[in-house]
């Protein structure tokens, strides 16, 4: 298992080196906007429902596995007590040197989101949990920690890749037409298809919303983003913990 995040960790930190577009730092405007009661979290091509966040301000959050740049110091910037914890340095020295040139406090933590034993039971009122499950073998490992760390009613929010993203293949025909067929059962492992070292996992509905509720939460909220590519869909997922 081990072996299994260390590559994850090599992955992310490649990607960024690369200047991934999702490791793009928050804006001047951005942060600007946050200060002044406009907080604005983007979920591929909407955003994350201004209710969702509306009593932010002196909350303590934890941005699991969401470094880079972008959500802690949005959350900092709108008064929030933040904590954000990653496996990748590359991506966690955007948060330290975003919080340093906005004099922000922001308590940087690096580790694994399988393993929150970092923080204590019951420390957050709030989780924001940006793509990153589909890097996990088992998800119901990581909502329970988060039920853990959350106090009674916190709410957690994940944003996740549908099942759809896995199951489909783009293949070409003879004629060189292209068209997506499904190929793939789930649960995915990108292991068993791709010795490229990259690692991806396609978790099923029954995995997210299913796990959610069996480790503890109420599901309160639920978005999907539909982006350009047919097989490219997100969905967003507000639960609070019973």
């Amino acid at each position: 298992m081990d072996s299994i995040f260390s590559r994850v960790e090599k992955n992310v930190d490649d990607l960024v080196r690369n200047n991934a577009d999702w490791t793009a730092c928050a804006t001047y405007e951005q942060l600007r906007d946050a200060r002044e009661g406009k907080l604005r979290l983007d979920f591929y091509g909407k955003s994350i429902p201004m209710e969702w966040l509306s009593d932010i301000k002196g909350k303590r959050v934890l941005c699991l596995a969401g470094a880079g740049g972008l959500q802690a110091p949005l959350l900092a910037c709108a008064g929030a007590d933040v904590s954000v914890i990653d496996i990748s340095d590359k991506m966690l020295e955007k948060d330290r040197e975003i919080a340093k040139r906005e004099k922000l406090k922001i308590r940087i933590a690096k580790g694994n989101m399988c393993n929150l034993s970092q923080f204590c039971d019951g420390e957050f009122d709030y989780i924001i949990n940006p793509p990153s499950l589909m890097y996990v073998p088992e998800i119901k490992v990581v909502f329970q920690e988060c039920c853990r760390v959350l106090k009674q009613y916190g709410t957690l929010i994940i944003m996740a890749p549908n099942p759809i993203n896995y199951v489909c293949d783009y293949i070409t025909d003879e004629k060189g037409n292209g068209y997506y067929k499904a190929v793939h059962k789930m649960p995915f492992c990108s292991l068993d298809y791709d010795d490229s070292g990259w690692i991806e996992y396609g978790h099923t509905m029954e995995e997210y919303l299913g796990g959610l509720l069996e480790c503890g939460f109420w599901i309160n909220g639920y978005m999907e983003c539909q982006m350009e590519d047919i097989t490219e869909l997100y969905f967003l997922v507000r639960a609070v913990k019973r």
